[in-house]
């Protein structure tokens, strides 16, 4: 019995490392199945505490190499290791309900386990990417897929659809694994057939159609300055809008529209004149709009906006990010952390949330353009993209400052959002970084233009325009709310399976 307890541990941490793999630094899309199908068997007759425990294993040993950024953000150890503690959690408490589920008559069928499973995941990955503080989708498992078939879905039904695909195959693997110990070979055969199918039945999934109309856009990469090699009198924020003045003089060709990242300006141009008299060099010079990151500062607080800034100093339109990254940009209940940390004093300035919906309309000489802006985390919101494109947005065009998370891998996975909003939207995606990774993606996921991180670059690059809506871009609220309903009564479902199929460890009292 120590030796199956042992073997259950040690499959649900490689099965969590194998889930890590399948992201960024890594992009081993594969491993995400693995790692699924790594912790179902883990999960086998286990009690329910036994089942949360390895719920926890497997979250904390996915969680916290994923979160490496934040401790290199805040410069602390604790911030990692809270959030990775804090999103295992779900990861816990929904493997109570799998294991239910798991059991008796539902649990003894492959077809109906390889639905039921996957479907309880969606529901509680989209659980904690809205819930506490607005959420943290990242690490949700569509968004490893952006390689694999299997992304070829997300236009039909987002990252919950793909991500259901995802575990549907990892259970069909584990199950046939399983029957094959139990010498029930045809039932294995059909398993892991199956499972093979519908990984590579995607494939024949058509993606966005033929462009409306194509515009030339300026994408400029400045570079953030070491403070260190900096003048006392130099400020930091100042450079950073040298930096991309500079860097803005080496665009070639005509461009329609220029685009600088988020936090272009950290100095407020509508009340600073040394950041307004570098803006306008710039947008004189371009005779376009050129549209860039900056904030502003109400009282005590602060609005990060993206703003359309035109050739005759007027700002036309002007979006604010509503979804502020808590612990990051704002400091939820400070006191009560900071009982904890003083790094909570690290947030010096709270951010406020916009409320408009995340789309800009930037003049055009031969018309208008309307784009959805995202500001940097926002990409891996999915109901704060599908909004946009719903309200008319033709390019998706993702702002963001990088810069705080050294040489981790926050940027790549940011940059794979990217690349599922642009194939879940049929549009053409646009992250454009202070320090990288900046680049265009077409609606099919093909990656091109891509910056190196930590390098100043301008381009000018030739994007198509596109209004036709998918649907998941239609229906994402319906999607979600569908996911919500289905998983919370197969959830009640595992739990009442559970009481009644009582696991034979319970007594034991341990993992």
């Amino acid at each position: 019995m120590k030796r199956r307890r042992l073997l259950a541990n040690l499959a649900a941490i490689v099965g969590g490392v194998a889930l890590f793999a399948a992201f960024p630094p890594f992009g081993i899309w594969p491993l995400a199945v693995v790692g699924i199908a790594l912790f179902v068997g883990a999960l086998e007759s286990r009690s329910w505490f036994g089942s949360f425990w390895i719920g926890m294993l497997f979250g904390f040993s996915f969680f916290l190499p994923l979160f490496e950024w934040t401790r290199i953000a805040s410069g602390v150890v604790i911030a990692q290791v809270a959030l990775a503690f804090a999103e295992s959690l779900y990861i816990g408490f929904m493997a109570i309900a799998w294991q239910g589920l798991m059991r008796g008559s539902i649990g003894s069928h492959v077809a109906v386990r390889a639905v039921t499973l996957p479907v309880v995941w969606v529901a509680f990955e989209q659980l904690r990417s809205s819930w506490p503080f607005g959420g943290m989708p990242w690490g949700t498992v569509g968004f490893s897929q952006v390689s694999s078939p299997l992304v070829r879905l997300a236009p039909w039904g987002s990252e919950m659809l793909v991500g259901f695909f995802v575990v549907v195959i990892a259970v069909l693997l584990q199950s046939g694994a399983r029957v094959v110990a139990e010498r029930r070979l045809g039932t294995a055969i059909i398993a892991v057939t199956c499972g093979g199918a519908l990984l590579w039945a995607p494939m024949f999934l058509p993606l966005a159609s033929r462009a409306d109309r194509y515009i030339a856009v300026g994408l400029v990469q400045g570079i953030i300055p070491d403070e260190t090699t900096l003048a006392p009198e130099q400020s930091r924020a100042l450079t950073v809008t040298e930096n991309l003045v500079s860097a803005t003089e080496n665009l070639t060709g005509e461009p329609d529209v220029v685009f600088w990242p988020e936090s272009a300006s950290d100095r407020d141009p509508r009340e600073d004149a040394d950041a307004r008299a570098l803006i306008e060099q710039s947008s004189e010079e371009l005779g376009v709009p050129l549209v860039l990151g900056t904030q502003r500062y109400p009282g005590d607080n602060r609005y990060n906006e993206y703003a359309v800034w035109m050739p005759d100093g007027t700002i036309s339109d002007l979006y604010a990010k509503q979804h502020p990254v808590p612990f990051g940009e704002y400091m939820p209940y400070k006191d009560f952390f900071r009982s904890f940390t003083d790094a909570v004093d690290l947030v010096s300035i709270d951010m406020l949330a916009g409320n408009e919906p995340a789309v800009l309309n930037v003049p055009l000489d031969d018309g208008s353009l309307r784009i959805a802006t995202p500001i940097c985390f926002e990409i891996s919101y999915s109901q704060i993209v599908a909004e946009a494109v719903r309200g008319g947005a033709e390019l998706i065009v993702v702002p963001t400052n990088n810069a705080s998370f050294g040489e981790s891998a926050e940027s790549r996975q940011q940059f794979d959002m990217t690349r599922f909003r642009a194939i879940e939207h049929g549009r053409t995606a646009i992250q454009i970084s202070t320090v990288g990774v900046s680049g265009v993606v077409e609606p099919n996921g093909v990656v091109r233009d891509k910056t190196e991180p930590w390098t100043e670059d301008a381009r000018t690059v030739r994007v198509g325009l596109r209004s036709e809506m998918t649907f998941a871009a239609q229906h994402s609220a319906y999607l979600l709310i569908g996911t919500y309903v289905a998983g919370a009564i197969l959830s009640l479902v595992g739990i009442g399976q559970l009481i009644r199929y009582r696991a034979p460890w319970r007594k034991e009292g341990t993992p």
